[in-house]
């Protein structure tokens, strides 16, 4: 029995997260896997995992009939647990054709709803809409009523699209484990966890790796899951050609990801995307000094020769020039790593964005 006067309990908010889950390799399905994690005793959370289940080469009334089992669930979910909010996370083209409908089906059925964007290439995704794409793409974001985007850059993206009040910044992010402690003995490990594509840029990671003059052997790991037909086997080609010591293991998740962190000297991502990506954060988490090309490893507010090292993606020069010094010069990697560590735990911890959302969830919850 509660004491005389004593107010009673606020009840948690009732969460709906729809987006996929791992074990496929994905910033998105570890972002939605560490959400529910963290918000795990905040609120009350029931979690759709969306993940494509159907073989690639399925007809089209294949994917129709899964996407309408999953809009059916969500109807179900929506009309009889009835939570407060519906969180749903998105990227690009599909995706966010596909995710367009669940705002709008959960609109239709009352819920209150947040649409959480993800993806670098988001940008040329809107920019690429015309005639009635664009005016279902306003139709969609306007529908819900917060769309959560990582960062003040994509709220400008946003902010022509749908009304910005409407628009949250919450900035990924991601469990603050124990820094990394590489070995002294054996080769100099360098790090690069990101897709294998064109646009990732391992290809002048390679090029630069190839003109380094240090005394200690050096290894690169490129982890990733290969996004463009062929792309792995390119970077093998290319290494062997230039006569470097390179693992291509293909995709890494989870605790494999951190078995291979905590013994790294350094983490590299050349990637001409706008970021931080996670596997850039999950590195700065463990205190690696970071090279990495301006578009696609700055996270907000980063100084270059601060808090990382950086270049213009593509020039394999300065990338050299970059990876030289802080194999040489221990003392300033080690003063880079910390204040990038620092830097994460203060901005881009997982608990962070957990409270983050939380606001807004409570937000609509009233």
């Amino acid at each position: 029995m509660s004491a005389p006067g004593a107010q009673p309990p606020v009840p948690l908010p009732r969460v709906l997260m729809v987006g996929p889950l791992p074990p496929p390799v994905g910033g998105m399905a570890s972002v939605v896997q560490n959400l529910s994690q963290a918000l795990s005793g905040r609120v009350e959370l029931r979690v759709i995992n969306n993940v494509k289940t159907t073989d690639v080469d399925r007809s089209l009334w294949q994917g129709v009939s899964a996407q309408l089992r999953l809009l059916g669930r969500l109807a179900r979910q929506s009309m009889r647990w009835r939570p407060n909010v519906v969180h749903i996370h998105t990227c690009s083209w599909l995706s966010f054709w596909r995710n367009g409908a669940d705002v709008l089906l959960a609109r239709v059925l009352g819920r209150h709803v947040v649409l959480h964007i993800h993806g670098a290439q988001f940008h040329r995704f809107l920019s690429g809409l015309s005639g009635i794409q664009a005016w279902l793409a306003r139709r969609v974001l306007c529908a819900a009523h917060r769309v959560v985007v990582l960062s003040d850059g994509w709220r400008g993206v946003l902010a022509g699209w749908t009304d910005s009040a409407r628009i949250v910044v919450v900035p990924n992010g991601v469990p603050v484990g124990a820094p990394a402690r590489p070995s002294s003995a054996g080769p100099f490990r360098i790090l690069c966890l990101a897709n294998y594509e064109v646009r990732k840029g391992q290809e002048d990671l390679l090029r630069a790796l190839a003109g380094l003059e240090v005394d200690r052997p050096v290894r690169i790991e490129l982890l990733g899951f290969e996004a463009e037909a062929g792309r792995r086997q390119r970077l093998l080609d290319l290494a062997t050609e230039l006569g470097l010591d390179v693992d291509v293991p293909g995709p890494v998740t989870g605790a494999a990801t951190d078995a291979r962190l905590a013994p790294a000297h350094r983490f590299c991502l050349p990637s001409y995307d706008a970021g931080p990506p996670l596997s850039l954060l999950g590195a700065l988490a463990r205190g690696l000094a970071l090279v990495g090309g301006r578009a696609g490893t700055r996270p907000r507010g980063a100084t270059d020769g601060t808090e990382g090292l950086l270049f213009e993606p593509g020039d394999a020069t300065r990338l050299r020039e970059h990876l030289t010094r802080l194999i040489l010069e221990p003392d300033t990697a080690a003063a880079l790593g910390a204040a990038a560590r620092a830097r994460l735990v203060r901005d881009f911890s997982l608990d962070h964005s957990a409270e983050s959302l939380l606001d807004v969830y409570r937000s609509l919850a009233r």
